[in-house]
């Protein structure tokens, strides 16, 4: 299996996609609470920001901002490993639960930026799943809602950004 060299920058947001294994059975509606706690957690102490994200049944893409002196790779091996422990003490199941590797690639513009967000927003919409974006309750698009209480409403709160 090859090794994907990342580069080691910081200070960007970079677009990140992390795929369920295979051989593990897809994500279920009280399963994905455990995986926005990873993200909770995980951002809680290394510092990075939470900009935007949807939760699919077999898979996750985010927006995340990555600080000096963190990389992509070490926020997400620890969302990931803190998504994996949660997700098996409720399996109670053993080992590995994502892919190996993930796909992230660094945000160089404003407009690349709101495309990021298009496409994570409707992935749910895309998959058959709702037929709207703010329908899906496990995803950031309500929280760029203008009405108050559907921004209440939203199991986790991004971090908003400007470019």
């Amino acid at each position: 299996m090859s090794r994907v060299r990342r580069l080691l920058v910081t200070e960007r947001i970079f677009f990140v996609t992390v795929n369920l294994r295979r051989s593990i059975p897809a994500l279920k509606a009280d399963e994905d609470p455990l995986i926005l706690d990873a993200l909770e957690q995980s951002r809680r102490k290394p510092g990075f920001m939470l900009c935007g994200d949807v939760l699919m049944p077999d898979h996750w893409h985010a927006l995340l901002g990555v600080p000096h002196p963190l990389t992509i790779s070490r926020v997400v091996q620890r969302v990931k490993w803190i998504a994996a422990r949660l997700l098996n003490r409720r399996r109670k199941t053993a080992g590995p639960v994502w892919q190996h590797q993930f796909w992230d690639r660094f945000v160089r513009h404003g407009r690349e930026l709101a495309a990021r967000f298009e496409y994570m927003h409707l992935n749910p919409v895309r998959k058959g799943l709702v037929g709207s974006p703010a329908e899906w309750r496990w995803s950031s698009y309500n929280n760029f809602s203008l009405e108050a209480a559907r921004v209440a409403e939203c199991p986790i709160q991004v971090d908003y950004i400007r470019l």
